[in-house]
């Protein structure tokens, strides 16, 4: 009688642990506004932005909510975002680009401001062939450097969990 009871105490005193504890400050949810955007690049900052709240969702670990709700706010702020060639033929012709994107971010308690997170530099590049149309290089290519720094910022933003 005495066992049963110690391990009833046991896996009562364990049914109070959570994994959704939030970060420090019991930071829980997230809102997360559209990305400030300093380059040319059309629609960047939103799609950006929605690969985030995405990728946020999925992670699971804090909820993507309005600013108004929200216990801190990710604040994205694109810096760069640019073609270079980055291969070559025999011949010196471009056989293929990189391109990369420039991003800073802040993740900050909505209650009082006080910066959670202080991310700068983040940068993501893809690779595409020079012959291809946009469709089939180049927008996948900034889809993947997109993917790649929204990879690192969900990470940064949720470590130590």
């Amino acid at each position: 009688m005495g066992l049963i009871t110690l391990l009833l105490a046991l896996l009562s005193a364990c049914a109070h642990y959570s994994t959704t504890a939030g970060i420090a400050g019991g930071i829980r949810s997230v809102a997360i506004p559209v990305a400030a955007n300093d380059t040319p690049e059309a629609g960047i900052a939103e799609d950006l932005t929605e690969r985030l709240s995405r990728a946020f969702a999925a992670d699971g670990r804090l909820q993507v909510v309005d600013e108004a709700s929200a216990d801190a706010s990710l604040r994205v702020h694109i810096t760069a975002a640019e073609d270079r060639p980055f291969t070559y033929t025999a011949a010196e012709h471009t056989q293929q680009y990189r391109f990369k994107v420039n991003l800073d971010a802040q993740l900050l308690k909505n209650t009082d401001g006080s910066q959670v997170l202080d991310a700068k530099g983040l940068a993501g590049w893809g690779t595409y062939d020079a012959g291809l149309s946009d469709a089939e290089g180049r927008d996948l290519a900034v889809g993947a450097a997109l993917d790649m720094v929204v990879e690192d910022l969900v990470d940064r933003a949720t470590a130590g969990w």
